[in-house]
């Protein structure tokens, strides 16, 4: 007798599932799984009797129910066909919502195609998108394991990513030319260490258009085998952040920051005939202090400001020396900052020692050394935030292919983006110069010689120098664009401001920033897997690589909320530079002076 019905399959999709005498099956596996996804729809249970490599026979496992259905193997070839069938019920099946066949099994295959699309997809997501579209409820540990099997269904175990290294930073070499992949593993045990990859096209937009800068940061990977993401990342012409090369370690320690750095300096040292005098940014742990000293002795290492504002904040707990502070930091000249200083001090002197701990020489504006054209904070703390919130269930391997499928499409937008303008500078700058042009008008201009001008206002007057591109307000020369005195000089000659931009603001840079491609890797199907000798002594070609020991702790890992809005600067109060109070700028001062 014929019996038809319709499932939900592992999309949600209605799918039509019939049993008749004859039905073929290309094997004994496909035969099971819809015999029990019919027995799930249909809410009763599959009692096996016998399941063998030539038959497969199932009744229903109430008693004096007549259901049954016979398979038996095709001679000759790996089919099974239904022989006998009887397809009614005569019992009123399962009557709660717990269902036998609702096992770890069923349950991978049926959120494949979710996890598929979104390995975020949640235990208790799952759960309960069962219950709603089968009626069945599963227990929170089956829908986990259930995704665990899936995942490696999906994407390979995490024993069999870090076995596939070798071979991946192999084909990126190959795919890649002059791209850097290289993975660590222990003398003694195989086990990984570190990974260190960065692709070509990064390497080349960073030494031929990108500003000397960089940031460095970590993040902790909550995987089966925890570890810590570390990122060197440069920012574009218009402020947007550019990563120039990624690591995985085992741990992050003095030891593998050391061989981080050491890969980075080795990197552009092959790439560049005169290394440039990098500004590095990071939270300056002492780890990353002694890395870059160690390898880029000649470089300026500073502070991010959202470690030192917060810092601050967290000490001291008032928000009026908050707001000083922040004055502080963004003064440009040194008597500015020692002016906000003493008012720091007559609310606490206890300011003198944070300042001793943190000396203004590694994060003021007024004193740090370094050029950062304005970029004070660490943009890469967000950027590895996310790549752990989105990668950490995946495989080793897996998770490089998410960020390397993500730089790729951030390369192909932003090639795109920069052929369509028309402008000398990027946007951004393009703003900021046009601000200052607006704000030039304010101010007399006297000409001393052929490159000098004084620049006089009601509050001060300034010294430009148009050929050393030199403001006496400091501005021009500490972010990189004509401040509103130098717009005003070159306007009063008949200069374009927007030409005495720095390079690393124009839209040729940006194309060239963007110019090369990140190729596709093809499927780890078509690898060699081991085919090349590891770091670290290992010099066998069939060397597998172990996981490393560190295991996750059982139990619901802990999660740092990272907000979006703590990534950014917290509002100061504007003060005014007529009558010097709090609330509104010297345009819009309407007190009598």
């Amino acid at each position: 007798m014929d019996r038809a019905l319709v499932v939900p399959d592992s999309s949600g999709a209605i799918v039509e599932h019939s049993l008749v005498i004859g039905q073929e099956f290309p094997d004994v596996e496909t035969c099971r799984r819809t015999l029990k996804d019919i027995a799930i729809a249909m809410h009763f249970d599959l009692r096996i009797v016998k399941s063998d490599r030539s038959r497969y026979i199932a009744k229903c496992s109430k008693e004096g129910c007549p259901w049954r259905v016979h398979v038996a193997k095709c001679p000759g070839v790996s089919t099974f066909t239904i022989r006998t069938l009887h397809g009614e019920h005569t019992c009123e099946g399962v009557r709660n919502l717990h269902h036998q066949q609702a096992s770890v099994g069923w349950v991978a295959r049926s959120v494949e195609a979710r996890i598929r699309d979104n390995p975020q997809y949640k235990p208790k997501e799952i759960l309960q998108d069962i219950q709603d579209q089968h009626g069945v409820s599963v227990s929170y540990m089956q829908a986990w394991r259930g995704k665990e099997r899936s995942m490696a269904a999906l994407h390979g175990t995490f024993e069999e990513g870090y076995r596939l290294l070798p071979a991946y930073c192999e084909q990126i070499r190959k795919t890649n030319p002059g791209s850097v992949a290289s993975v660590v593993a222990t003398r003694q045990e195989n086990r990984f260490q570190c990974l260190f990859i960065s692709y070509r096209a990064s390497i080349y937009g960073f030494i031929h258009a990108c500003r000397p800068l960089l940031e460095l940061d970590k993040v902790d990977l909550k995987g089966k085998y925890l570890g810590s993401l570390l990122c060197a990342a440069a920012v574009d012409a218009d402020d947007v952040l550019f990563p120039l090369a990624i690591a995985i370690v085992d741990v992050e320690n003095e030891e593998n920051w050391m061989w981080f750095v050491s890969e980075l300096r080795k990197l552009l040292g092959v790439n560049t005939e005169n290394m440039p005098r990098l500004t590095i940014l990071s939270e300056r742990r002492q780890s990353i202090v002694d890395a870059v000293e160690t390898h880029f002795p000649n470089a300026f290492h500073g502070f991010c400001l959202r470690y030192i504002s917060e810092n601050f904040r967290d000490t001291f707990k008032n928000t009026k020396l908050v707001n000083i502070f922040w004055n502080a930091v963004y003064a440009l000249t040194s008597a500015e900052f020692e002016s906000k200083i003493a008012e720091m001090v007559e609310i606490s002197q206890d300011v003198l020692r944070w300042f001793q701990v943190f000396p203004p020489q590694l994060w003021a504006v007024a004193y740090f050394e370094g050029v950062r054209y304005g970029h004070f904070t660490l943009g890469v703390t967000e950027l590895l935030y996310n790549w752990a919130l989105e990668c950490h269930e995946l495989p080793v391997v897996q998770m490089m292919e998410h960020i390397r499928l993500q730089l790729t499409s951030w390369f192909n937008n932003r090639r795109e983006t920069g052929i369509r303008w028309t402008s000398i500078l990027v946007p951004s700058a393009e703003k900021r110069i046009s601000e200052a042009i607006a704000d030039a008008h304010c101010y007399q201009v006297l000409r001393a010689n052929e490159v000098e001008f004084e620049i006089v206002s009601t509050e001060r007057t300034n010294i430009v120098d148009i050929r050393s591109r030199v403001c006496s307000c400091r501005r021009w020369q500490l972010y990189g664009l004509p401040c509103a005195h130098a717009a005003a000089a070159l306007i009063s000659c008949g200069q374009n401001v927007h030409l005495f931009a720095e390079p690393c603001f124009t839209v040729a840079s940006y194309r060239e920033t963007y110019l090369q491609m990140i190729n596709p890797i093809p499927d780890k199907s078509y690898w060699k897997e081991s085919r090349e000798g590891t770091e670290g002594g290992a010099a066998n070609l069939d060397i597998t690589i172990h996981p490393p020991k560190t295991r996750r702790p059982p139990g619901r890992p802990k999660k740092k909320v990272l907000r979006v809005e703590n990534l950014k600067r917290p509002k100061r109060v504007v003060q005014c530079g007529r009558c010097h109070l709090l609330g509104h700028s010297q345009k819009k001062c309407t007190m009598p002076i």
